[in-house]
């Protein structure tokens, strides 16, 4: 019996060491699900530019106007986000949509690094275009981005939906028999990154998110600021928070205050 269960606790330490070894070595591949759509066949933005710009493809209009810089989540593309920009001319915005390296059938494999750089040439390019008045909105992973963009240029607003305080927290929540905090690259640290960003904040977030659990966001909104707001959304997840009419509702709300 000694050693069935001395083989069985060998069995269990080899799977556990290298389970552990395939998600650090895997992370970005687990966190970044980009699906097959052509950039340039998005038809639901068939109106706008299609920029590329440094390598950083976007969906741009109306930059003229105040902007939204829109930094979506980790599963799609920016073109499966083009229903936000209902939301934003109804506040009175053009608006960016940022494709990520690695998206919409670019050949390079997505990576914190590559989408770090994209944001880096987003400001560039809002720089170039000469853009007064910029509100950055990030979603679910896409907050990682937008707390970076904040805290290289801030913007005038900073809109957050569903957002996390940093990677090696946000996969405790998910593997939480391993110790993440070594063993994630914890690239987006948006407690970090938001520490010196004094413009108006406000974080949207579904009571029920199992993704990305409420405390995640509460703990985020008590490390910002005063000028600030958090909105829960009763009996929604992450995944239909916009089911709801609330959300859309102060998404418009916040934008054109």
């Amino acid at each position: 019996m000694q050693k069935r269960n001395r083989i069985a606790l060998i069995g269990f330490a080899i799977f556990y060491i290298s389970y552990g070894l395939m998600l650090t070595f895997k992370q970005e591949s687990l966190i970044y699900q980009p699906w097959p759509q052509d950039f340039l066949a998005c038809t639901a933005l068939d109106t706008d530019e299609k920029i590329t710009f440094n390598g950083t493809r976007l969906y741009v209009k109306d930059t003229h106007l105040p902007t939204a810089v829109l930094y979506h989540g980790n599963a799609g593309s920016a073109c499966d986000r083009a229903w936000y920009t209902e939301l934003f001319g109804a506040a009175g915005y053009g608006y960016v949509l940022v494709e990520y390296a690695g998206y919409s059938n670019d050949t390079r494999s997505p990576s914190h690094e590559l989408i770090l750089a994209d944001v880096k040439n987003v400001i560039a390019f809002l720089s170039e275009r000469q853009v007064a008045e910029v509100v950055v909105v990030g979603e679910s992973i896409g907050t990682g981005p937008a707390a970076y963009h904040a805290s290289l240029a801030a913007p005038q607003k900073l809109l957050l939906i569903s957002p996390f305080t940093n990677l090696a927290a946000l996969a405790k929540n998910q593997f939480w028999f391993y110790p993440t905090s070594l063993l994630v690259d914890n690239a987006y640290d948006n407690v970090a990154a938001l520490a010196n960003y004094k413009g108006a904040v406000q974080i949207i977030h579904g009571e029920k998110d199992t993704l990305i659990p409420l405390r995640q966001a509460q703990t985020l909104y008590d490390s910002l600021g005063t000028n600030k707001a958090i909105h829960i959304v009763s009996g929604v997840g992450h995944n239909d928070l916009f089911m709801d009419q609330t959300a859309s509702e102060r998404v418009v709300l916040f934008l054109a205050e």
